[in-house]
């Protein structure tokens, strides 16, 4: 018998039919009690033990009983004699009348609860766990000494391998943060296209310009770039020709005004 069922019966049956409050109230405690049994078809329970639970006089619970009963909604036998048990049986309402699980009466007395096996909880399949895109990957393979990020699975350049990690140990101790995909990406660019002791001389100006964004170097490398500098001493040698045009200098007069405006050089770290 299924419970819900049975109650969704019930109530489709009063839409039709009258039944007093007490016989309502006796029907579903007899379904508790029977569903507390495992659904036998007949279960047991002494009149005391029923008005004690829903707080009734026996007389009132036999009137109920005998109104169940005469709807056609349970059957019982009662006992011979005053106080002992009587034996009751749900009627099933429910078109598909379900099959009931018997349980001989002495495995269901008043008062106890036949045990029920243990249910075992559903096996759950597998996690999987995530398939990370490359890059991350590669990202998480790091030298346990130092912390450096190598990459594993793509064959390159030794010397460029090398310089890509002065390259990351100059970002992380210059105080730029921690480093990601991206970042590892962009430091990658810098260690292919311009001289390490420029990358190093333009980390050292963002620290000393409380810079300390990537954006801001790599503006400064772009611009040297862009003016043909590709060494510290062509950038110390840039500024040096700077310096005397500004100051007057006949090797200034001579270059006229190729060498541009103070913001130009602002722009790429060279202060005047």
């Amino acid at each position: 018998m299924n419970y819900i069922k049975q109650l969704n019966a019930l109530y489709d049956w009063l839409q039709s039919n009258h039944l007093s409050a007490s016989a309502q109230l006796l029907y579903h405690t007899l379904l508790m009690i029977n569903n507390s049994c495992g659904w036998t078809e007949w279960f047991q329970r002494t009149n005391q033990s029923i008005c004690g639970l829903i707080g009734i006089d026996e007389k009132t619970l036999i009137r109920a009983r005998n109104e169940l009963k005469q709807k056609g909604l349970i059957d019982f036998k009662s006992g011979s004699k005053k106080g002992e048990i009587t034996r009751y049986k749900i009627i099933d309402l429910t078109s598909a009348g379900e099959k009931t699980v018997k349980i001989p009466p002495n495995e269901c007395l008043d008062g106890k609860i036949p045990s029920k096996p243990p249910v075992e909880p559903p096996v759950e399949p597998p996690v999987e766990p995530p398939v990370e895109p490359p890059d991350i990957y590669k990202l998480k393979q790091k030298q346990k000494n130092n912390d450096v990020v190598v990459d594993i699975d793509e064959p390159s350049n030794f010397q460029t391998d090398e310089k890509f990690k002065k390259v990351v140990h100059l970002f992380e101790n210059s105080g730029f943060g921690t480093i990601n995909t991206t970042i590892a990406d962009t430091l990658k660019d810098f260690a292919k296209n311009y001289s390490f002791e420029l990358i190093e001389e333009a980390f050292r100006r963002a620290r000393q310009n409380h810079a300390v964004s990537l954006r801001y170097v790599e503006t400064m490398l772009i611009a040297w770039k862009e003016q043909g500098i590709e060494t510290l001493e062509q950038l110390k040698e840039f500024e040096k020709k700077r310096s005397l045009y500004k100051g007057g200098g006949k090797s200034g007069k001579s270059q006229g005004n190729s060498w541009g405006n103070d913001e130009q050089y602002k722009k790429i770290g060279i202060t005047i």
